[in-house]
C-alpha cells in the first residue's frame, strides 16, 4: 500500500505538469474536463476510485469546485456516497470552501433533487460552520427551493442556537414559513430558556437603541411563533419576555399591532405584571453612539 501511494503520488505530480501544456491551459480546467470524460467513458467505478486521491493532491482546484461536486453527485449510489462521507469525516478529503460556500450552494439550486440532497449529506459530514450556510439565503428570493429549505432545516436541527445563529435566522426575510418558524419552534422546545433569553436580549437592545424597525420584526417573530404552537406551550409562561413586549408596546407600529392578534390578546388578559410602560419617545432610554455600536443587534455580522 505504501508503494502504491508513492506511485500514485508520482503519477499525480506528472499529471499536474502535463496539464499546463494542454489546450485547457490550467490544472483546474484540465482536471474538471478529464473527470467528466472519466465518468462518461470509464464509468463511475473508476471515477469514484480516484476522486479521493485527487482531492488530497489538488485541494486548491478541487475544494469548493462546484463542477467537480456536480460530477460526484450526478451518478452516485448509496455505497459510493457512504464511501465519500467516510473519507470526508476521516479528513481524507475536503469538499467545501467556507469562503465560497454561498456561491456553491446557489449553484446547486437547479440540480436534481437527489443531487441536492447528496450535497447536503456531504455538507453535514464536513461540519461546515452554520453561519456560513445560513448566509446563502441572503441572495435568494424564490421561496420554492424546497430541497434547500428541507435540507437546511435538518442541518440546523443539529446546531446549538447561539446568539449569532438565532439573530441570522430571525432577521431573514421572506422565509418565515419555510424555515424561520419551524427551526425556532424546534430550538425553543429543545433549548427553551437559552433561546428565550436570547430573544429577550434582542428586544431589550432594540428598545434601548431606538431601533423601531428591528423591534417590529422581533414582535412579528414572537407572534408567528405563538401562532405555530398551542396555548399550553411553555412560550406563554415566559413572564419576562411578555413584560418586555408590553413595556415596548407603545413603540410598535400600528400596522404590526393589527397583525399581532395573539400579542393583543395577551395584553388584554394581562397575565403578567409589567414594569411601567413608557408613554412617549422621551421616556425611552437613550444610548450614546458608542454604546449603540456594540449592541447585540448591530448589523455588521448579519
Amino acid at each position: 500500500q505504501w508503494y502504491q501511494r508513492r506511485v500514485r503520488g508520482a503519477q499525480l505530480d506528472l499529471y499536474s505538469e502535463f496539464a499546463s501544456y494542454t489546450t485547457a491551459g490550467t490544472l483546474k480546467s484540465c482536471l474538471t474536463e478529464d473527470l467528466r470524460i472519466c465518468q462518461e467513458e470509464d464509468g463511475p467505478e473508476t471515477f469514484y476510485k480516484i476522486i479521493s486521491d485527487l482531492y488530497q493532491k489538488f485541494p486548491a482546484v478541487t475544494t469548493g469546485n462546484s463542477n467537480i461536486l456536480h460530477l460526484i453527485v450526478s451518478c452516485i449510489d448509496s455505497q459510493q456516497l457512504h464511501s465519500i462521507i467516510c473519507n470526508v469525516m476521516s479528513k481524507k478529503m475536503r469538499i467545501f470552501n467556507v469562503r465560497s460556500i454561498g456561491s456553491l450552494l446557489k449553484s446547486t439550486l437547479e440540480w436534481e433533487t437527489f443531487e441536492q440532497y447528496c450535497v447536503w449529506q456531504l455538507l453535514s459530514a464536513e461540519s461546515v460552520p452554520s453561519e456560513s450556510v445560513i448566509d446563502v439565503l441572503k441572495d435568494i428570493k424564490d421561496t420554492h427551493h424546497y430541497e434547500l429549505f428541507s435540507s437546511m432545516l435538518i442541518f440546523l436541527k443539529s446546531v446549538k442556537p447561539t446568539e449569532k445563529v438565532v439573530k441570522k435566522i430571525i432577521f431573514l426575510q421572506n422565509f418565515e414559513e419555510q424555515l424561520v418558524v419551524p427551526i425556532c419552534v424546534w430550538w425553543i422546545d429543545k433549548y427553551s430558556e437559552g433561546v428565550i433569553r436570547i430573544i429577550e436580549n434582542f428586544i431589550s437592545a432594540a428598545v434601548s437603541s431606538m431601533d423601531d424597525r428591528r423591534l417590529n420584526i422581533l414582535v412579528q417573530f414572537v407572534e408567528m411563533i405563538c401562532k405555530a404552537v398551542d396555548l399550553n406551550h411553555m412560550l406563554y409562561e415566559q413572564t419576562t419576555l411578555w413584560r418586555q413586549i408590553k413595556s415596548s408596546y407603545g413603540f410598535i407600529s400600528a400596522s404590526v399591532k393589527e397583525e399581532c392578534s395573539v400579542i393583543q390578546r395577551m395584553m388584554r388578559e394581562n397575565r403578567f405584571e409589567s414594569d411601567s410602560e413608557p408613554d412617549s419617545e422621551e421616556d425611552r432610554p437613550q444610548l450614546s453612539k458608542r454604546k449603540r455600536d456594540v449592541s447585540v443587534l448591530d448589523s455588521d455580522d448579519e
